[in-house]
């Protein structure tokens, strides 16, 4: 008599919970994980593989059955792009960071202000082979605000296209490069070579040492907010609709967390900024250096006012090419999330779960 033997079966792979945030812009989100919020609410979520990363803008398109649970905290530039590309998501937060974009030249080059800008030779750097480059989306918006408020047009200036600098990935135990300050020292370079008259950048002050620049024009000052308003200033929320339709408690319980994490930011903005750059690895003097106040910038909205700002972006990606089909803008934003994190948040307290 023959003995059959058996297998095991392999066990079933776990849904990921892909819990991601950009690493170059500040997010509540960065601040939740610093502070432990997140890996304290979803780390032993049943079921379901947890990934909490600090990843930057990654193109991707297409997600597996078990990748179909995201959220992602980012600029609202790439979720707007994704959107455009049939990634089905939805806007469930935005938040909005004031700060300092200007327009930089050479002192003593006559270009002193947005009326000196027609016909000046603009830099405008990043990875222009890339379907899709969040640099050189942002650098377009601040040129065509600045120039609209002088009459002006992309059309008036000379957009000269620089390669971004491949820069490595830090050995281990190294300290991390700073993107921003390796962008600027390409910048200054080209600028004081003379291939360019106007670099949009914030100067880091080792890399403005080298250079005797001036602001021409700072976006900041423009009373419009719908015209202050790039990949930077404003940040997103966006989940998967897989995740809001077949999780919604999670988006619910994320979204909280992240509300408790604020109403903190906003008790202790010098601590908040010190966990948001140490998120970032970068020096926390150049965070405080570059915004008007990281704890405001982190609080969570989806008022009128900020979501007409996330649709006049969508319309500029779009007239300017860097998406190419339209979608209807009204159904993206979903407000009902957030409303229900600030009720769960407010029963959390209620209940004595926070401590």
């Amino acid at each position: 008599m023959t003995e059959a033997t058996l297998e095991t079966p392999a066990p079933a792979a776990l849904t990921s919970l892909s819990l991601t945030r950009c690493p170059a812009v500040p997010t509540a989100s960065a601040l939740a994980y610093q502070l432990g919020y997140l890996q304290e609410e979803f780390a032993d979520e049943p079921g379901l593989d947890t990934q909490f990363k600090s990843i930057g803008f990654t193109g991707k398109l297409d997600y597996a059955h078990h990748e179909r649970l995201w959220v992602r905290n980012a600029g609202h530039a790439p979720a707007v792009w994704a959107k455009s590309n049939g990634v089905d998501n939805k806007v469930v937060a935005l938040a909005w960071l004031k700060g300092s974009y200007p327009l930089l030249s050479l002192r003593g080059s006559g270009i002193d202000s947005p009326a000196e800008l027609k016909g000046k030779r603009l830099a405008l750097i990043g990875n222009h082979e890339a379907s899709f480059d969040l640099l050189i989306a942002q650098q377009l918006k601040i040129y065509s605000a600045t120039l609209a408020t002088v009459g002006l047009t992309l059309d008036d200036v000379e957009l000269v296209r620089i390669s971004k600098p491949s820069i490595p990935a830090a050995a281990a135990g190294a300290p991390k490069k700073d993107h921003f300050v390796e962008l600027a020292r390409v910048l200054v370079a080209r600028l004081i070579l003379g291939d360019v008259e106007v670099i949009s950048a914030r100067l880091p002050a080792e890399v403005a040492a080298f250079a005797d620049v001036q602001t021409l024009y700072d976006l900041h000052e423009h009373s419009d907010p719908r015209a202050r308003v790039h990949p930077s200033v404003l940040r997103g929320l966006v989940v998967s609709r897989a995740l809001l339709e077949e999780r919604r408690d999670i988006v619910v319980r994320y979204l909280a967390r992240l509300l408790q994490a604020t109403e903190w930011a906003a008790a202790h903005p010098e601590e908040a900024a010190e966990l948001v750059a140490q998120d970032l690895g970068v020096p926390v003097g150049n965070l405080l250096a570059s915004y008007d106040s990281v704890s405001d910038g982190l609080q969570l909205r989806l008022d009128d006012d900020i979501v007409d700002s996330l649709r006049v972006q969508k319309d500029f990606l779009l007239a300017h090419g860097f998406i190419d089909k339209d979608f209807d803008f009204a159904s993206w934003v979903d407000q009902t999330p957030l409303q229900e994190a600030r009720h769960l948040l407010a029963q959390w307290k209620a209940a004595g779960k926070l401590a």
